[in-house]
């Protein structure tokens, strides 16, 4: 694979340097030398069986869950990510949903909200009293789960759901933009469905950062499904060459148990983790509540022109 020829998804430009390979991605990160954007190269598979038929999309939406599922178990083999830490997570996962909506509410209080990749639905849930909340999900059982609270999520990408142009007064993206084959696809689609003067929430980890500067490949943020790392001037082009004007970005933070911080400081320390864990477990403090920010995270509010 000629790796300096691969194409940017932001500028269009095949002018790429290598950065470094860790298992930790799905293959080579890459720097884009025109825009600056980072990108992983994915590996190079077989092609796919000639078939008299073309794909469904049943068929389609199977192989995005297998493929979703493959860097999942991806993640586990690597211990990224614990399973059952994240399984007990829902409370912090509910209290950081209501910070997000009370930091939304700043640009827009009331309308139609889209959220892509809801998950288990608490920023849907956490919404529903003032917006009419319909979410987005591409895991089957995450998408399932939000279904049964109650709430309105489809199962499949932003493009299964053929949603009506200019019909959303808000469009949040919390840690999905990332994971995209594509973000410029989806922003520009994401352009197409919501208002006129209606808002871009997107948040994301930043590359830019003294974090990626010490810890190289260690970083946190390298996990086997993120493709795309943005600065905040690669997130600012992203919105603003879609149709969105930037109003707002900044760094954020995000509440979680003692417990999730802990299995996330194993990324870069296992043993040091592990000592932490079992003092914790002593003194019983695993369920407190954290609000970890370390600067390498950001949230930008765009609005669209």
């Amino acid at each position: 694979m000629n790796l300096e020829a691969q194409t940017c998804d932001l500028c269009g430009a095949r002018d790429a340097a290598f950065m470094l390979a860790t298992p930790r991605l799905d293959g080579p990160l890459l720097r884009c030398r025109r825009c600056q954007l980072f990108f992983v190269i994915k590996p190079e598979t077989a092609p796919p069986v000639a078939s008299a038929q073309p794909n469904t999309q049943a068929q389609l939406n199977a192989a995005a869950a297998a493929e979703m599922e493959r860097l999942a178990q991806r993640a586990r083999e690597l211990a990224l990510v614990e399973p059952e830490v994240e399984a007990s997570e829902q409370p912090w996962r509910a209290l950081t949903a209501q910070e997000r909506l009370t930091d939304l509410r700043r640009f827009i209080t009331s309308g139609r909200l889209l959220e892509i990749g809801c998950a288990t639905g608490e920023m849907l849930a956490a919404a529903c009293p003032a917006f009419e909340a319909f979410g987005v999900e591409a895991d089957a059982h995450t998408s399932a789960a939000a279904r049964a609270r109650g709430l309105q999520c489809m199962t499949g990408t932003l493009f299964d759901a053929r949603l009506p142009a200019e019909h959303f007064d808000a469009a949040v993206l919390y840690h999905v933009i990332e994971h995209l084959p594509s973000p410029v696809a989806v922003v520009r689609e994401l352009q197409r469905i919501v208002k006129p003067g209606g808002w871009l929430v997107l948040e994301a980890p930043n590359i830019e950062t003294l974090w990626f500067s010490l810890l190289g490949a260690r970083w946190r943020q390298f996990i086997p499904d993120h493709l795309f790392f943005f600065a905040p001037a690669t997130l600012t082009r992203l919105c603003e060459e879609q149709g969105f004007v930037v109003r707002e970005l900044r760094s954020v933070g995000k509440a979680m148990s003692v417990r999730l911080f802990l299995s996330r400081l194993s990324r870069f320390n296992r043993p040091l983790a592990a000592a932490l864990t079992g003092l914790c477990r002593l003194t019983q403090m695993e369920d407190r509540t954290l609000h970890l920010k370390l600067g390498d995270v950001m949230r930008v509010y765009a609005q669209r022109r």
